[in-house]
């Protein structure tokens, strides 16, 4: 590869924003107070950004907007006011995720440019080919996979691929996990994940924190991927202080520059020095190794502190810690106490002393000191060092601004009424027509009781296994009509991507017609839609007009809205021309966390959170899916969704932990009576936005 990976660094703050410049960022991506995956950064202004990006251009530094949270259809007039602002400002791309972005930038905005976010499932070159189509110039892959599935995407892809090479690490697949919604409302694809993976769980009489992984350092790998179609090197850490920014990124553009295999190495022994420095988690080289990542990214026996263990305190005495230091330590640093493999809250190091009782600003390495510590801290806690006193806002934004001349923007889109009326309200709003029960299973047994069924349509979950037996078995004219294929979400480059692209044209040309797409790499496998009926899946995590309209575009005549919507979304969907054109799962057993890592936890059992949440934990297909103790179901909601106009409905039975024995009836029963037929959660139905 002639050009050079681009090098880009995280920006939360203004000063992480300045410290990754002067660090030798080729580009930086950060949020604005709205609409991006780190919700609870600082993140910025648009009136922040129309000074940050002419100052990166001045220095020649690339300016990436993060707008990659899901967006709910009452967010569109803001959105649509915040991409007005950004087409004036002009930032060199948008990191996106949700649907309605590509829409609405390719349909309004055409001069922004989009790089599809790792949030998108973006994990083989299906993925890439259709993100590309939908108008991504550049796509983040998921960070789940190793370095030769990523040589394969590398070689069987044409648009520019970037992928993460430092920083924290996710249990679940990127854009998969359910689990922090699930437990209380807080989403992760809207930027405000809770880290439910990093809890202690117990399993019988072991505990253990099984879900909580080490962070990813990819820096011994990057000779071998700074020789593949890369186009962006990606450090994770839009919640990290400027003293974890610098010397990262520093780290990283010593290595980039190497020019030769000697420099290389003496670059990589220099780099390892300053990471040093940086507070993380273990660093590990994550996926990237494939076959054994998990023993090295999943430490059970403590929560992964993310920090440099700076010391062990020895005793406590009048609110005084007596520490052995390990690194050295100054006033204003950020510790945070770790007892018994448990992350306690941090706090900022004041007055501590020597062991003389004199004030001291630092001490070295190898010392003992006296430190005035919070209630909690006991003999026996180490200390991590998670950050350190940085520089105050206003002096960074002073330096900045010095020379910079802000750029000029309206940020009231003048077409917001043509939108509407082009997208979003129905002439003759609640007529939904005849309705639509779809039913999704997960075995051929039931497909034959789905067929069997009033149901309009039976939906088979693809599995190799599912689809071998069906390859052999005749269906007749009529059921041919309603029998459908529901294609996995996760598919692996190496072995999946072409049995199933093969599989997808066999069962085509065998009158197959009804398919759920489940991640938009699917689309990939259909080259021509002529007389096929594509359904949108709730993988595809749809939840606004416009998202419905970008799946629409794509080939799909309906469409299964997210599982994490809420009352108040239906509500409002419900007046738009998609309302009565979307499908509502009703009853569904989602996989709250699907990963690669296989953690040291019995499949046949139960496993709590320290306030009992329980869950079940199911191997599959080389993947594991951890479910809730019960499933998801608002049957009872029926005539409600129907009084607001709502026709198509969803009854998935595909899913879940151990053997589902007569769900499918149970369920189908439940829907004609409108009534629960076992114990479920509602999800986030009564929640609020």
């Amino acid at each position: 590869m002639d050009k050079k990976p681009e090098l880009l660094a995280p920006a939360g703050n203004v000063e992480s924003f300045f410290t990754a410049v002067e660090n030798g960022a080729d580009a930086i991506y950060l949020g604005l107070k709205k609409f991006n995956a780190r919700a609870t950064a600082s993140n910025f202004t648009l009136d922040e950004l129309s000074t940050l990006i002419p100052f990166a251009h001045s220095r020649s530094v690339r300016i990436y907007t993060t707008l990659n949270s899901q967006i709910a259809g009452s967010e569109i007039a803001e959105l649509l006011d915040t991409l007005h602002a950004l087409s004036q400002l002009k930032p060199d791309a948008l990191i996106v995720q949700d649907a309605a972005l590509f829409y609405l930038v390719r349909n309004y905005f055409p001069g922004l440019k989009l790089h599809a976010s790792t949030l998108a499932a973006v994990h083989n070159s299906a993925g890439v080919n259709s993100l590309e189509r939908m108008g991504a110039s550049r796509v983040v892959l998921a960070r789940e996979l190793s370095l030769s599935e990523i040589e394969l995407v590398c070689a069987n892809t044409k648009a520019e691929l970037e992928i993460f090479v430092h920083g924290a690490l996710c249990y679940s697949w990127s854009g998969l996990c359910l689990a922090s919604s699930f437990r209380g409302g807080r989403s992760g694809l809207r930027g405000e994940c809770v880290q439910p993976c990093r809890l202690r769980f117990r399993q019988g009489k072991k505990e253990g924190f099984y879900l909580s992984c080490n962070d990813l350092c990819a820096l011994p790998m990057l000779p071998a991927l700074k020789k593949l179609r890369i186009a962006g090197f990606k450090i994770e850490g839009r919640m990290k202080p400027a003293s974890y920014i610098g010397p990262v990124v520093r780290a990283y553009r010593m290595v980039l520059d190497a020019a030769s295999s000697q420099d290389e190495q003496e670059a990589l022994n220099e780099a390892a020095k300053l990471l040093s420095k940086a507070p993380s988690r273990q660093l590990t080289l994550g996926h990237l190794k494939g076959e054994g990542a998990a023993s090295e990214i999943l430490r059970p026996h403590r929560s992964g502190s993310s920090g440099i263990w700076i010391g062990t305190v020895k005793s406590v005495q009048n609110g005084r810690a007596l520490v052995d230091l390990r690194h050295e330590m100054e006033k204003g640093d950020r510790l945070r106490p770790e007892s018994s493999g448990k992350e306690e809250g941090a706090f900022t190091v004041g007055e501590f002393f020597d062991q003389g009782g004199a004030k001291i600003l630092r001490s070295e390495a190898g010392t003992r000191v006296l430190l005035i510590c919070p209630a909690g801290v006991s003999s026996g806690d180490r200390l991590f060092k998670v950050g350190t006193k940085s520089e105050s806002p206003a002096v960074t934004w002073k330096k900045i601004g010095a020379n910079t001349r802000p750029i000029r923007f309206k940020s009231k889109f003048p077409g917001r009424d043509k939108v509407a009326k082009e997208l979003f309200r129905s002439e003759v709003s609640g007529q939904g027509g005849r309705e639509v029960l779809l039913v999704k299973v997960g075995s051929t047994d039931d497909l034959v009781r789905g067929l069997q069924s009033s149901a309009d349509f039976a939906l088979l979950v693809g599995s190799r296994r599912n689809l071998e037996l069906i390859a052999k078995q005749r269906f007749s004219a009529i059921q041919m009509k309603k029998v459908g294929i529901s294609l996995p979400a996760l598919l692996a480059e190496a072995k999946d991507i072409p049995y199933y692209r093969a599989a997808v044209g066999w069962f085509v040309g065998k009158g197959f017609r009804t398919w759920e797409i489940n991640n938009w790499g699917h689309l990939d496998f259909f080259p021509d839609l002529a007389g096929l009926r594509l359904i949108g899946g709730a993988g595809l995590n749809l939840r606004n007009e416009a998202a419905l309209a970008q799946a629409k575009e794509m080939g799909c005549s309906m469409s299964a809205l997210s599982l994490e919507i809420t009352r108040s979304e239906l509500d409002d969907l419900a007046q738009s021309s998609f309302g009565a054109k979307s499908i509502v799962t009703l009853f569904s057993w989602p996989p709250l966390f699907t990963s690669r890592l296989v953690p040291e936890l019995a499949e046949e059992k139960v496993f709590v959170t320290p306030r009992k949440d329980a869950y079940h934990l199911t191997r599959r297909a080389g993947n594991v899916f951890i479910y809730a103790d019960k499933p998801t179901g608002i049957i009872d909601e029926l005539p409600g969704l129907r009084s607001r106009g709502f026709r198509r409905f969803m009854i998935d039975v595909s899913e879940g932990p151990g053997k589902q024995t007569q769900a499918l009836e149970k369920a189908l029963s439940g829907f004609f009576l409108a009534r629960l037929h076992v114990p479920s959660f509602r999800f986030n139905f009564d929640r609020r936005l």
